[in-house]
């Protein structure tokens, strides 16, 4: 298997963001805390597929993507991060399963000033291009 790129994710699926209380979403906004998220893995792109691995499992089969999105909506928005976004902005997945679709949150590499999610994005988005 190649590996292409490789980092840490905080991730959510769209339903469990959405239902987050006011204090949830308040509490990435201090200092040293990280940003609003669920779970928490390792993060690997082949030219195939995206697996995350931690204490929850999914494989995302390229293939299956519907939409990749870089940026804020309605149910992850600004206000969800400190400094409404100036320094990242979360990568968004929606992909077919065989129930529909889920959409995913992700935010790969998180340090104080910003995330590798341009990066991951722009990868993601050249390896559906080339098919």
């Amino acid at each position: 298997m190649q590996i292409l790129q490789i980092g840490k994710v905080l991730w959510s699926y769209d339903y469990e963001i959405a239902a987050c209380t006011i204090i949830d979403g308040t509490g990435g906004l201090f200092s040293l805390t990280p940003p609003l998220h669920h779970r928490e893995g390792e993060i690997i792109l082949t030219p195939q597929t995206l697996v995350i691995d931690g204490y929850n499992y999914l494989n995302i089969p390229l293939d299956e993507l519907e939409q990749v999105y870089l940026g804020f909506d309605e149910v992850y928005t600004r206000s969800l991060v400190k400094s409404h976004g100036m320094f990242w902005q979360p990568l968004r997945l929606r992909y077919k399963t065989a129930d529909g679709y889920n959409t995913v949150y992700l935010i790969i590499d998180h340090a104080l000033f910003g995330t590798k999610n341009q990066l991951w994005f722009d990868t993601i988005k050249q390896l559906l291009s080339d098919e």
